[in-house]
């Protein structure tokens, strides 16, 4: 993947430059030819007052430059959008092959609500730019070149009342770009906010209506929202007061010639078609610097729009990832792991090892670094300090599609695709029959599934809408055995499934994939108690490690864990 060298917004084009270098040859002769017009009408007026114009050599010349433009200008029409379609087409690709590669803490700190504007309206922002306004700022100074110089051939006096709004207005625009450019970039961290207040509220929207506070996202809502039509406003108030300055100078200008180039004319300082010809060529004068008025716009946008995709194009290199292909034993080991993250450790100096076949529990309270742990035994995250090895070898000498071939995750959200059954499962294009229908059996979903009336083609809605948490988990489960894992790792897993099926699911994985290693993180001491090791943690560090048994006699801090949920769970029993 090519990645940007910067930021320039002109940088992007260099890649399709013999498509751009195809758009400015067709617009100098579009623009040239039209150049000619104004000389043609006057030649003829001249031919007129002298009593030598010829119709159908006027008609004919007219005609065949007129034809000539309209051939160029529809070429160049195509040949932008074209060229505008190619550029998003590429940006997004591009974004989406660095999301896709890129290291897991990366994106999350990028956040998906950014990440979905950069795909949608910064990438629209840079297509309009190339659409729109590369072509017609290099025609428009073209035509601004090209129309100045022809003003001061016919009568240069004349012309100087003309040209000295070029610099006045290019002053003005260099400082309504700079404050338009800062306000633009704005106005794309809100839309982010907006996304993510907009995507919060979907997805919540049960809970929202539930605890009745409509009121309150409603209320953050309308505080995004006037923010973006704030800086909305000051845009249009900077771009309206450009234009009337504009549009005076123009109509300044114009007086000027109306009255020196009337007082000429009756002098016979100047014909009557030169005359016609310098205001023809002072509308095409100033139409020009107009049009660069409002692409200004377009590129302070575009220009916003691509220092933010840039900032996610650049983003560090995933660190060089190892060789090693292996067939894991599962034996895994953790060897003095810390983790930061924000200046804060989540794990500090974590040691620990899980034989080949073995049963580990992780337990602990909220924020111990539980689930840290497990991102970190997947490789989606880096320690700060410290080893994870796979049958004694660095996680970071191994192959990272053939290492993650052989560990199952089982997500503590649940991650659910609008796809059916068989693809959510069979996610990994190497899952074959027999591991699906396996993995199926072993997460007690045969019943399920033979219940629905299209079995395992059944389409599941946006975020398995129509399943149950319990059933969302064992789907999850299933796809992460379909892989016919080494290791398992379960994130909570037994959150959302009951005791029984708990129990059977526990056992199938026993006797349907023997030799797995088993790491789970677990509420519940209950389920764990018969497991090889369980481990404690506790606000990042290992407290306590051992068999359950153990662990009620060297360490209180599992006996108060053990006894709290010994008595609620009697409690619970008496209520029934």
């Amino acid at each position: 993947m090519n990645t940007p060298k910067n930021n320039s917004l002109i940088r992007i084009l260099q890649p399709y430059w013999y498509f751009v270098l195809t758009l400015i040859v067709l617009a100098f002769l579009a623009s040239g030819l039209s150049l000619l017009l104004p000389k043609i009408i006057a030649l003829g007026i001249d031919d007129y007052g002298q009593g030598t114009f010829v119709l159908h050599k006027f008609i004919l010349e007219f005609g065949l430059v007129t034809l000539a433009v309209f051939i160029f200008t529809y070429a160049q029409s195509l040949t932008q959008t074209y060229t505008s379609e190619r550029v998003a087409r590429d940006l997004r690709t591009k974004l989406a092959e660095k999301i896709s590669h890129q290291q897991f803490v990366d994106i999350q700190s990028v956040g998906p609500s950014k990440l979905l504007t950069n795909l949608t309206s910064d990438v629209d922002a840079v297509k309009m730019f190339v659409a729109q306004a590369v072509v017609n700022i290099v025609s428009s100074l073209f035509l601004i070149i090209g129309a100045s110089v022809i003003l001061l051939m016919i009568d240069w006096q004349l012309a100087l009342p003309v040209l000295v709004v070029i610099p006045v207005i290019s002053v003005v625009f260099a400082g309504i770009f700079s404050q338009v450019r800062t306000l633009f970039k704005k106005t794309r961290e809100i839309i982010d906010w907006l996304n993510k207040i907009i995507n919060e509220s979907i997805l919540g929207a049960a809970l929202i209506r539930v605890l009745y506070s409509q009121q309150p996202e409603e209320e953050k809502f309308k505080i995004a929202n006037l923010q973006a039509k704030s800086i909305g406003l000051n845009i249009i108030k900077l771009f309206s007061s450009m234009i009337p300055l504009i549009n005076f100078l123009a109509n300044m200008a114009a007086l000027v010639i109306l009255a020196l180039g009337g007082y000429y004319v009756i002098n016979g300082r100047m014909t009557l078609g030169n005359f016609s010809a310098f205001i023809n060529y002072l509308a095409i004068f100033i139409f020009p610097i107009l049009l660069i008025g409002f692409m200004s716009n377009i590129i302070a946008q575009a220009s916003a729009a691509y220092q933010r995709i840039f900032e996610v194009l650049s983003l560090p290199e995933r660190a060089e990832v190892g060789t090693k292909l292996a067939d894991l034993r599962g034996n895994v080991a953790v060897k003095k792991v810390s983790m930061k993250i924000d200046e804060k450790f989540v794990l500090k100096d974590i040691s620990f090892v899980a034989e080949g076949g073995s049963k580990t529990a992780i337990i602990g309270p909220t924020a111990a670094g539980k689930t840290q742990l497990l991102y970190l035994l997947t490789g989606l995250t880096f320690p700060t300090g410290g080893v994870i090895e796979y049958d004694g070898i660095k996680i970071s000498d191994y192959d990272v599609d053939s290492l993650h071939q052989q560990i199952g995750f089982v997500f503590q959200d649940s991650v659910i695709f609008n796809l059916t059954l068989r693809e959510n499962i069979a996610f990994n294009a190497t899952v074959t029959k027999e591991n699906l229908n396996k993995a199926i059996a072993t997460a007690e979903l045969e019943d399920f599934v033979s219940a629905l009336p299209e079995k395992l083609e059944t389409v599941v809605s946006e975020r398995g809408g129509n399943l149950s948490g319990g059933q969302k988990q064992r789907v999850m489960l299933a796809r992460a055995l379909a892989l016919n894992p080494r290791v398992l790792l379960l994130d909570d897993f037994t959150a959302r499934v009951d005791s029984i099926t708990e129990k059977k699911i526990l056992d199938n994985v026993q006797r349907n994939y023997p030799g797995l290693t088993l790491i789970s993180v677990t509420q519940k001491i209950s389920a764990v108690e018969h497991y090889d090791q369980i481990i404690l943690l506790m606000e990042g560090e290992l407290l306590a490690k051992g068999k359950h048994d153990d662990l009620l006699q060297t360490s209180p801090e599992y006996v108060q864990i053990f006894n709290s949920q010994r008595s609620t769970n009697h409690y619970e029993l008496q209520s029934e």
